[in-house]
Parts: structure tokens; C-alpha cells; sequence
């Protein structure tokens, strides 16, 4: 390569590098300027939000302070009559206690105008914070304080300008309380809240005889170390004045009908009409009556009867009697086994719900007792079930609804 070529070589290598360094720096100045656009926007951005956030947030407080005073204007209403009634009697109250008293007589309205406001403040507390606590006392305070307060506007403003005056300071005195209590602290009910209100002390005072009753007559149980718990009786009970009742209530499931014969059985004090007792472990939901057409209940249809011939003549028996009627004369006569044992016709007949219903209703009315499951399965050969229906039915219709 001769000295020119490298002379012009070198040149070139030169420019390069200086166009490079050139472009360097305006791809800096590019970037540069670049970021400084971005951090504008970003600036910009940021200020249209904050503005927009302080937008929104003054039209939530707007919207938030007029839903408020929507919902209070009754409130706000009151208490500025409130305000204007105190700046009027407070520094009349305060002139006539610097004449009476001289500077303490300054505090004579924390008397007669703060006193009644403080026991107002007492019963709002009082209701929102323990709603089931009385306020009694203090609405009775409320009113001391008011007297009070009008008693003395009515001597300032008689002694000073007249009774005309002083009635109506005393007005002016009592005004914002009376508002207060009329409006705000005691608003008027609906009918429907007055009716609630009246159910829930008729529920409250049953509730809480039953359970006095209740602490008397519960058994106490004691333990080794001495200390003593009442031991109840669970069960279906009707609140009397100094007891509680055993009693049943017509239409509940049958799975809540555990323990209502053993009641009725109290209530009989064990004296059945028919001597008959549940035997131990049977229970109210036993599905299997006693099948009407077997040889035994024949047997026990032609026993009840005889029994039932008995009474009519004039024989005493502790047997149901009533359930068959007198035979007509066109009833066909009994038939015989062939071991000479009679059977009754109607024996394997099943009686109908209305037989059955007469049949029990006759039957109580002649022993005046509610029956009971057991006994009228018993006499009637029917199910659980329906000696259960058929009783409560019976002993609600002829002797009324215990509860």
C-alpha cells in the first residue's frame, strides 16, 4: 500500500469514527429528551388523577353529607331549634345568676339549661348501647332538670319584666328538650311496630313466669363436694298461676309427642278409666296396633260387649262400655266355633275414621279424662299414628286446648 492509500485510509477511519461519536451523542440527546417527555406525561398523568381523585372525593362527602342530612333532618331540625332556644336563655340564665350570686353565678345555666341535655345525652347512650336496659330514671331526670330550668326563666323573667315575660322565657327554656324528647328520643311507632312491641312483653312475661315457676318446683341435685344445680324436667307444660301444667297441643308432628301420655298419665294421677297402663319400653311410634280380626280381639270385642250389657243394666265396670252401641234388632246372631267359643259378626269389621272419632268422644265424656294413645289402641284396634290424631282431636274438642 503506497503512502497516499494510507494517508486516505487513516482519513476515512477518522470520519467514521467521528460520524460515530456524533451519532452516540444524539442517540444520548434523543434518549434524553425522550425520558424528559415521558416523565412530563407521567407528571401530567398524575396531576389529572390527583385533580380527578379530589373531584370524586368531594362528590362522595357532598353526596355522603346530603344523604346524611336526608336521613337526619328530623335531627337537624331539632337540635338547631335546640341551638337557638340555648342562645337565648344561656346568657339571660347567666346575667341572672351574676345578680343572684355574683361570678359564680356565671354557671347558674349548666343548671338550668346543660342539666336536662346531659340525662337527654344519657338515654340516647343508653338505648343504643343497651337497648334491654330501662332509661325510666333517667327520662324522669330529664324532666327534673326541664322543670327546673323553666321554673327559673319564669322567676327571671317575672321578677324583671312581668309574668308575660317570664312565661315566655320559660317557653323558650323548655322548647328544645321537649322537641328533643318528642321527636328524637322517643319518635312515634307504627301500628305494626306498637303490635310487635306489645307480643314481645306478653312473650317476655309468659317466658319469665314459666321459668319462676319452673326455679321453684326444680329438683336440686348435689354433688360430693356440696354444690348444689336444679335438676328440670323437660317436657310440654302450660304456665299456671303457682305451677306448670302438663299439656298437649293439637297438630304438632308426632316425633314431639314423646312424653305426652306419661303427662296425661300424671294429670290422671294413675287412675285410668279402664285400668290400663303403658307397659315399660313401648313407645309412641310403635307401627303395629293390634290386628282387629285375630282370635283375641274377638275375644276382647265380645269382653267389652258384655261389659258394655253390664252398664246399661245397671252394673258397675271399669271397662270401656260405651265404643259398641245396643245391636239393632235385624243383626243377624252370633256364630259359634266348632269348640263352642261365640264370635261376634262385627268382630272382623274395621271401624271408619268417623266410628272411631264417635267411638273416643263417647268414651271420654264417660269417664271425663283426656284419653290416652295407649288406651285408645286399645279400644279401638288402630295404629300409633291415629291413636295419637284421634286423641289429640278428642281431648281438644271435649276438653279444651290446654296451652
Amino acid at each position: 500500500m503506497s503512502w497516499a492509500e494510507e494517508l486516505r485510509a487513516n482519513r476515512e477511519a477518522a470520519r467514521q469514527g467521528r460520524q460515530r461519536d456524533l451519532d452516540d451523542a444524539a442517540a444520548r440527546t434523543s434518549k434524553a429528551k425522550t425520558d424528559a417527555d415521558a416523565r412530563a406525561e407521567k407528571k401530567r398523568r398524575a396531576k389529572v388523577k390527583a385533580r380527578a381523585d379530589r373531584a370524586a372525593a368531594r362528590k362522595k362527602s357532598r353526596g355522603e353529607m346530603a344523604g346524611w342530612a336526608s336521613a337526619h333532618m328530623v335531627e337537624v331540625l331539632v337540635y338547631a331549634l335546640a341551638l337557638v332556644c340555648a342562645v337565648m336563655a344561656v346568657p339571660a340564665m347567666a346575667i341572672f345568676g351574676w345578680h343572684l350570686y355574683g361570678p359564680p353565678g356565671l354557671l347558674l345555666p349548666a343548671v338550668s339549661e346543660a342539666g336536662a341535655w346531659a340525662f337527654a345525652a344519657a338515654v340516647m347512650v343508653s338505648r343504643r348501647q343497651h337497648p334491654d336496659r330501662p332509661v325510666r330514671w333517667l327520662v324522669i331526670g330529664i324532666g327534673v332538670f326541664a322543670v327546673t330550668g323553666g321554673a327559673l326563666n319564669l322567676a327571671h323573667g317575672w321578677s324583671t319584666h312581668g309574668p308575660l315575660a317570664g312565661v315566655f322565657m320559660a317557653v323558650v327554656s323548655v322548647s328544645g328538650i321537649i322537641a328533643h324528647q318528642l321527636a328524637v328520643a322517643a319518635p312515634p311507632r307504627s301500628r305494626a311496630e306498637r303490635a310487635q312491641s306489645r307480643h314481645d312483653r306478653q312473650v317476655a312475661r309468659r317466658v319469665d313466669r314459666a321459668r319462676k315457676v319452673a326455679v321453684r318446683r326444680a329438683a336440686v341435685t348435689l354433688t360430693a363436694d356440696g354444690t348444689a344445680a336444679l335438676v328440670y324436667a323437660p317436657g310440654l307444660y302450660a304456665p299456671r298461676r303457682r305451677r306448670l301444667t302438663p299439656t298437649t297441643v293439637a297438630g304438632l308432628p308426632v316425633d314431639q309427642a314423646d312424653g305426652w301420655d306419661a303427662a296425661l298419665a300424671d294429670l290422671a294421677s294413675g287412675d285410668s278409666p279402664n285400668g290400663l297402663v303403658e307397659p315399660a319400653g313401648a313407645t309412641l311410634a310403635d307401627p303395629t296396633p293390634t290386628d282387629p280380626t285375630t282370635e283375641s280381639d274377638q275375644q276382647e270385642h265380645d269382653d267389652l260387649s258384655d261389659s258394655s250389657s253390664d252398664s246399661q243394666s245397671g252394673g258397675r265396670s271399669g271397662s270401656v262400655a260405651v265404643l259398641d252401641p245396643p245391636p239393632p234388632a235385624d243383626q243377624p246372631a252370633r256364630r259359634t266355633t266348632a269348640g263352642g267359643r261365640s264370635i261376634n259378626p262385627r268382630g272382623r269389621q274395621k271401624l271408619t275414621d268417623d266410628e272411631a272419632r264417635d267411638a273416643a268422644r263417647r268414651l271420654a265424656r264417660k269417664t271425663r279424662k283426656r284419653l290416652t294413645e295407649p288406651q285408645l289402641r286399645q279400644a279401638l284396634g288402630v295404629g300409633a299414628a291415629a291413636a295419637r290424631k284421634i286423641r289429640d282431636e278428642i281431648n281438644t274438642e271435649v276438653f279444651g286446648d290446654l296451652s
